[in-house]
């Protein structure tokens, strides 16, 4: 039974390719304009549109308006009320000598003015109002955290679809080294230089990087709509990304990371505040074992009113209350918001320690993805070399299809080797200023 080789199955493939005209590889309408995208504008962008950004933001809202409101008792409060009242008929006792009314009038009016002012409530506005400060402080390291994650997103995007873009380029340069080779194949086998089995091999070549081209093709496709998503933008946008993929990446200093991620990471800062706010509730649990002094000042219309007219009254009020005993209610409060502290600081101690590894990992990832660029920027001169001379040997007649064939083969990983370093030093550098805080 006759079994088909990879070879035998490419070089199927290109035969069909060329009967065909190509039109199993033809796009059937033309691409979308790309639009120019620096990665400054697309950070820009995804700011504006990302939907998890925009929720931090509001919560930090949202926060100020809850510390308004804890702040409420420390201001004295005025109100304004009134009480109308319409009675018929007027209640009247009976005595021997007959009915007497009660009162005069079968409506009455008592509208009252008060001021009150809580004078000492055991710290419990106080508590609340470092709880809601500290929960502030905890949603703008939430929002600070939310906007260094959308930034590190797009930048992945970004260079993402750069490397599929340059891993295309080589796609397509392996196409054409893969083209001249059959041209040239077929010209030796027309003057009797080589077999023809030399020549299906340079068409299977051929068929398989073309093969290699679709795929590449269609990651660039992937990386434009991941791209899109991650902006938050129609996914048939299509950019032509304009920063360079290749450069040299910053100098990194360890402990300047460490230091910089313990001062700007936002999951800390927020960690750090959860511990502040707990703190603030142990002591408005307390404020339950201590006593509540509240003045009044009130003026308005006597009540109940006998006789017609108005009765101006004013009056002037203190009122305390303590609770000496609740039958360990408050005392279960505190012992709750004192565990609550302790859980807080477990998991202050907690993110650090996850902080720091984050940090090591990427100022390491980050030095061996410069070492490979530099390894690769060699590999692929060698590459280059060597599949020059195999150029010169092939057209000589003093190396093989196959040499030469395993010449393109190696100039083209190396390509690929460079392109995927490269994008791995881009998203190292990314990652290290994610976490070290300075995105």
């Amino acid at each position: 039974m006759f079994k088909r080789t990879p070879v035998v199955r490419a070089a199927a493939a290109a035969l069909i390719f060329a009967f065909s005209g190509g039109t199993a590889f033809a796009q059937t309408a033309p691409p979308p304009a790309a639009i120019p995208l620096t990665l400054n504008d697309a950070i820009a962008i995804a700011l504006r549109q990302n939907l998890q950004y925009a929720s931090a933001r509001t919560s930090v809202d949202a926060s100020v308006a809850q510390l308004r409101q804890a702040r409420a008792p420390e201001l004295p409060g005025v109100a304004l009320q009134d009480n109308y009242l319409y009675v018929n008929n007027i209640a009247k006792l009976s005595t021997p000598l007959g009915a007497i009314p009660f009162s005069s009038v079968n409506a009455t009016n008592v509208p009252v003015l008060a001021l009150q002012y809580t004078l000492f409530d055991g710290g419990l506005t106080a508590a609340r109002v470092g709880q809601t400060v500290a929960g502030l402080a905890a949603a703008e390291a939430n929002e600070r955290e939310a906007r260094g994650a959308v930034i590190a997103q797009v930048s992945g995007a970004y260079y993402g679809l750069l490397t599929a873009m340059q891993m295309r380029d080589v796609a397509n340069r392996a196409v054409s080294v893969a083209l001249g080779h059959v041209k040239e194949a077929q010209q030796f086998l027309a003057s009797g230089m080589i077999p023809r089995a030399d020549v299906l091999r340079a068409q299977a070549e051929l068929a398989n990087d073309q093969v290699n081209q679709l795929g590449a093709a269609n990651a660039v496709n992937l990386a434009q709509t991941q791209l899109d998503n991650v902006l938050d933008v129609p996914l048939t946008r299509v950019y032509q990304p304009t920063d360079p993929l290749a450069g040299p990446a910053p100098a990194f200093n360890l402990d300047s990371l460490l230091a910089s991620a313990y001062a700007q990471r936002g999951e800390l800062a927020a960690a750090q505040a959860a511990v502040t706010a707990a703190q603030h509730a142990v002591s408005a649990a307390r404020s339950g074992s201590l006593p509540r002094i509240t003045a009044m000042v009130a003026d308005g219309n006597t009540q109940p009113a006998v006789v017609g007219g108005y009765h101006n009254q004013f009056s002037v009020g203190l009122s305390a209350v303590w609770s000496l005993f609740d039958n360990g209610y408050t005392a279960g409060r505190v012992a709750e918001a004192r565990a609550g502290v302790r859980q807080a600081e477990i998991g202050v101690e907690q993110m650090k320690n996850g902080i720091e590894l984050q940090v090591r990992q990427a100022y390491l990832n980050v030095n061996e993805a410069s070492a490979r660029v530099s390894a690769a920027e060699h590999l692929v001169t060698l590459a280059d070399e060597n599949l020059r001379l195999a150029q010169v040997r092939y057209r000589g007649g003093v190396s093989t299809a196959l040499e030469l064939q395993d010449a393109e083969l190696r100039d083209s990983s190396a390509r690929q080797t460079l392109a995927g370093a490269e994008a791995a030093l881009r998203q190292g550098v990314v990652q290290v200023r994610f976490s070290a805080g300075l995105l």
